[in-house]
């Protein structure tokens, strides 16, 4: 129902020649009124910034089912900095709120979540950056290249093959770590950690309790998130 509701809206934004950087352009502004309503540090405040959270999260869901305008690296630039730009408005707003209010050192868990967020965003980056092609040769220093007419001997018979040999013949591969075994796609995204599980941490913080449980959980969770990527790395494809 979401899908269909957002594949509508997306169809009509297009016919009024909308295009992906307006959407995103559109999601940074629905975010700025989020921060502004996080700011009163009140239940009110907390239901109309969740709220404003979860129409972002809509916006997202309209611009990936458009069909106009190819997804070319301005976009893909574009909407990376407006997704970063709109988390840390919000923060600002929920840490602005919490220190009007007399919350004393609320900037500085801001800063702490803001930290642990660039952690966790460097770390899967690093993993997430493709090998090298399989046909590329291995680069080979001039000391490491055998004069020309050496010849190496070929292994004798009966030797014993290494290790990694024996564990290779009739898999066809080296046998995998307990840690390599896949999770469930959906618990593999919650570990994650991305914004769409970050923005909902942060409503419900929010709404049951102040600024500095939302940035406690926002530390806790990409601790977590770390923490599951280094444990498990095979989470290639589902990161967002």
């Amino acid at each position: 129902m979401t899908g269909t509701v957002a594949r509508a809206t997306a169809r009509m934004l297009e016919r009024r020649r909308v295009t992906r950087t307006g959407v995103t352009r559109i999601s940074v502004l629905v975010a700025v009124a989020a921060a502004v309503w996080f700011g009163r540090t009140d239940l009110v405040g907390a239901l109309a910034g969740s709220a404003l959270l979860g129409l972002v999260l809509c916006c997202d869901a309209v611009r990936d089912r458009m069909r106009a305008n190819r997804r070319d690296a301005l976009t893909l630039w574009t909407v990376s900095v407006a997704a970063q730009l709109r988390e840390y408005v919000v923060y600002v707003g929920l840490a602005f709120g919490a220190a009007v209010g007399g919350s004393a050192g609320a900037w500085g868990w801001a800063a702490g979540a803001l930290i642990a967020l660039a952690l966790r965003d460097s770390l899967l980056v690093a993993r997430s950056a493709p090998p090298a092609p399989a046909g590329a040769k291995p680069l080979v220093l001039p000391a490491q290249r055998r004069p020309e007419g050496v010849r190496v001997p070929a292994p004798r018979a009966g030797a014993a093959e290494p290790a990694q040999a024996r564990e290779d013949s009739g898999t066809g591969r080296a046998a995998e770590p307990p840690s390599a075994l896949p999770l469930p796609v959906l618990a593999r995204r919650v570990l994650l950690f991305g914004q769409p599980t970050r923005f909902l941490v942060i409503a419900v913080a929010a709404t049951v309790g102040d600024a500095r449980l939302v940035f406690l959980s926002l530390i806790v969770g990409c601790a977590v998130a770390i923490t599951g990527e280094l444990v498990d790395p095979s989470s290639r494809g589902v990161r967002r």
